[in-house]
């Protein structure tokens, strides 16, 4: 479980957010939620290394 949440809201609600996330060694983003939820997840970009 994360130590803070990036976004927080009540049932019903549309919330639009922005994150840059570091991706774990496997290449991967992992999404937590605490509830039932549903994601849409859009990748806008890479910051090359």
């Amino acid at each position: 479980m994360p130590t803070a949440s990036n976004l927080n809201f009540v049932a019903g609600q549309t919330v639009p957010n922005a994150v840059i996330a570091k991706l774990g060694t496997n290449g991967k983003v992992c999404l937590y939620t605490s509830a039932v939820t549903h994601l849409i997840v859009d990748v806008n970009g890479v910051f090359p290394t």
